[in-house]
């Protein structure tokens, strides 16, 4: 058999019942009408208007039933009370709660009960109810109708009018003291929220407040982090029970809390000992002397849940209405104190963290640095510091998305910490750039263990969600206090030494030296100088003759750009296009080239040779940057009348390695629009013959690499025949690149090669000089 717990409001109820001057009175006719008429109306043997006192219930009028009271602990109207619906069951036998109530098993055997409680200014003192001793249902118009005979039993309580006003009076001070501490505790709480800077200390204090206010209860706040809960507050609750609780799953029956977070609903368990969502945790609120948990959900201000806020009680205790309101203010102001927590905490580590890699942002790492180096200073130690720049991020970036790109990064910088010491420190500057400070060195051997220890790893492979991805680093190195004394200097030689290290083919670490410093300064010169150098006129074509070795005759030619530097002179294109391309200038100067070709072809289309074609050297970037980059060149040939066949896109395999569907989209419309293709330096890639299974081309360009060792009696003469044949069988012009004697000439041409291009033709010759060479070939 089930006792009912006492509601919350058990103190308030019995004295709102003892007011009331009912109790051991005699019996009403106005009453017992009412009862009889219950009966008939429901067709049940028994009806009772009862009244529950402290331990007894007490009948006021019974209908068949020869008791005037039983005791509260076996009656069903102590449960009727608790409810503010009709209670109904409808059979006794087949309810665990009543099955062996002894109501049930010995006169007057119940089998059916439905009763209403009757309230006295919101407080409930006893039922109206109606019962059988054969199993019954209860509709909604028959629970409609024993209401209203309970509102009638109502109206004869309170007829009498001082009695009445008095109550009410008492109940709406009750509840304006009631709202005015409610105010008080908020206002309290708010305080401290707004002047707490950390967040277990504030919650610890809004359970200290509700607890000190509200006697006799226990209060615990919890915290959702991910789908588990986490201790927040429950300074008043063992040790134990905090311990066991801390970390639980939630979900619908990991017990009050548990429930609550999971569905983001008000949880009330008025008795956990027998509740089904305390089935695996009764045993520990027993030992904790807890019967009862009210649990509120901790929301967000969008509504997501951030926790749980509940009250224990050692008593089995049902809340009014008062305590619901109590509870869910509670929990509002737990929220704010959460949300506020969590946005200080936001900005503060958006102001001091990369929100990528979550390392230690620009700000951060100097001020490490700072304290590093005060160290340092101290102990008479060194600090070494080490800029990291990922070899070709750039291209991995553009060839497999940025999605690919953040991947790596995190991946690089999670490898980057777990291969440094504690006491060191690995900082995102942005982009693919890392530094890291390594602390408190004695030997400066150990920078050369760390910095190959961090090559090493970084070189392995990276397991991406689209597969495996291969980077390297190039690391810069310089020591404090042997290069420098200052935050900023030790980082500026740190970025020249990273440079050092590209220059000598990456994938290494090279340490600061005086003259790098020079040298920066003469790059970044080069790059301001080279911003202005379209502007001024100062770069130039120079055009390299290709011959048909069958005939003898000038068929193509090579455009080669050059700088004219006022102060240093003749540039190759060695020394300034790879700055182009990294300070993103090539496009410019590439579409200047082109435009300045495309005058000059067809001026000599005209006027010399009508079948004349123009190779323009590409760098992967132009392929990357839309209308910006070479697709612009098809547009401009249409407004400059520039046939397409007069042009031939030199690639090299550098960007059939870099390509995505962007780069083989855009060749695809040139070619389509009569451009041709030539693949440059081929047979020095790792995979040019697969490249041709990939992506069409028209001319493949033998590298000068192998036609300048040539003979007949050498591996580089097979290697060319095998290249010519390939060129042959897949329908390819092929041009040999780099003759410069008579003796390669004539082993190029034994292999039937289509056409040379080298020094033994022509050096790189300027526009006037092509056209002088052209007319003359023409007039001869």
């Amino acid at each position: 058999m089930r006792v009912a717990p006492l509601p919350s409001n058990e103190d308030e109820r019995i004295s709102a019942l003892h007011k009331l001057n009912i109790l051991d009175t005699e019996n009403e006719e106005r009453f017992d009408r009412i009862t009889r008429l219950a009966a008939r109306m429901f067709s049940c043997e028994f009806s009772t208007i009862s009244f529950i006192d402290v331990d007894r219930q007490w009948f006021k009028s019974a209908v068949n039933l020869g008791l005037c009271e039983t005791p509260r602990s076996s009656s069903f109207c102590s449960h009727t009370i608790l409810r503010h619906e009709v209670f109904v069951v409808n059979d006794t036998l087949e309810n665990e709660n009543f099955c062996d109530n002894p109501f049930v098993i010995n006169a007057p055997f119940i089998r059916f009960y439905a009763g209403i409680k009757l309230s006295i200014e919101g407080l409930h003192v006893g039922s109206l109810c109606v019962f059988d001793s054969t199993p019954g249902t209860f509709n909604d118009e028959q629970a409609k109708a024993l209401t209203d005979l309970a509102c009638i039993v109502e109206d004869e309580l309170i007829k009498d009018k001082t009695l009445s006003s008095k109550l009410v009076s008492l109940r709406l001070q009750k509840k304006l003291e009631e709202a005015q501490k409610l105010a008080r505790v908020r206002d309290v709480l708010l305080e401290k929220v707004v002047n707490s800077l950390s967040l277990h200390p504030v919650l610890t204090e809004i359970v200290d407040t509700v607890e000190q206010e509200y006697k006799g209860q226990y209060c615990s706040i919890l915290l959702l982090d991910g789908t588990t809960l986490t201790l927040g507050a429950g300074p008043s609750l063992p040790d134990f029970y905090n311990d066991a609780i801390n970390g639980v799953e939630i979900g619908i029956g990991q017990g009050s809390c548990g429930t609550t977070a999971f569905t983001g609903k008000r949880t009330i368990v008025d008795d956990i000992s027998t509740h089904p969502y305390w089935k695996n945790w009764a045993h520990l609120a027993e030992k904790a002397g807890l019967a009862a948990c009210w649990s509120e959900p901790i929301k967000s201000a969008d509504g997501k849940i951030l926790g749980s806020f509940a009250i224990y009680h050692p008593n089995k205790v049902f809340p009014s209405g008062e305590e619901l309101q109590r509870i869910e203010q509670f929990a509002h102001v737990a929220s704010i104190a959460i949300e506020r927590y969590r946005a200080s905490e936001l900005i503060w580590r958006q102001a001091n963290f990369d929100e990528l890699t979550q390392l230690p942002n620009r700000s951060v790492m100097q001020e490490h640095l700072k304290q590093s180096l005060n160290t340092a200073n101290r102990n008479k130690t060194l600090v070494a510091v080490m800029f990291i720049d990922l070899d070709n991020f750039k291209d991995i970036n553009d060839t497999l998305g940025h999605g690919a790109g953040d991947e790596l990064l995190i991946a690089c910088s999670q490898r980057i910490k777990s291969n440094i010491r504690e006491k060191d420190i690995v900082a995102r500057l942005g982009g693919d750039e890392f530094i890291v400070i390594v602390n408190d060195i004695v030997q400066a051997s150990d920078i050369n263990i760390i910095a190959n220890k961090l090559i090493e790893e970084i070189r392995q492979e990276f397991p991406l969600q689209d597969g495996v991805v291969y980077t390297s680093a190039s690391i810069g190195v310089t020591v404090y206090p042997n290069d420098a004394n200052s935050v900023e200097e030790l980082l500026k030689n740190a970025d020249q030494a990273m440079y050092g290290a590209k220059k000598i083919g990456k994938n290494k670490f090279h340490y600061y030296t005086k003259d790098m410093q020079e040298l920066a300064l003469k790059r970044m010169t080069l790059i301001s100088d080279m911003r202005s150098a379209i502007i001024n006129e100062e770069f130039f074509v120079l055009y390299q003759p290709i011959y048909d070795l069958k005939s003898g005759k000038i068929a193509k030619a090579e455009a080669l750009i050059r700088w004219r530097h006022p102060i240093h002179g003749i540039v190759g294109p060695f020394d300034f296009i790879p700055l182009a391309e990294e300070t993103g200038l090539i496009n410019a100067i590439s579409n200047w080239v082109f435009k300045d070709v495309c005058k000059r072809v067809c001026y000599w289309r005209e006027h010399y040779l009508p079948d004349l074609q123009i190779c323009i050297n590409t760098s992967p970037l132009q392929y990357i940057d839309g209308k910006e980059g070479i697709e612009s060149w098809l547009d401009y040939m249409q407004i400059s009348q520039t046939p397409p066949q007069a042009i031939v896109l030199e690639i090299t395999e550098r960007l059939l390695m870099e390509a995505d569907t962007k780069v083989s989209d855009t060749l695809t419309h040139f070619r389509a629009a009569g451009v041709q293709v030539a693949l440059d330096d081929f047979g020095t890639g790792y995979s040019s013959i697969s490249y041709l299974q990939k992506f069409t081309t028209d001319i493949i360009k033998i590298d000068k690499s192998f036609v300048h060792s040539i003979s007949d009696a050498n591996i580089n003469k097979t290697l060319c025949e095998i290249i010519v044949m390939l060129g042959n069988k897949l329908n390819l012009k092929v041009v040999a690149e780099g003759i410069e004697t008579n003796d390669q000439n004539k082993i190029i041409q034994s292999l039937h090669c289509d056409f040379g291009q080298g020094y033994l033709f022509s050096k790189p010759i300027t526009y006037e000089e092509f056209t002088s060479l052209i007319s003359h070939k023409k007039t001869s």
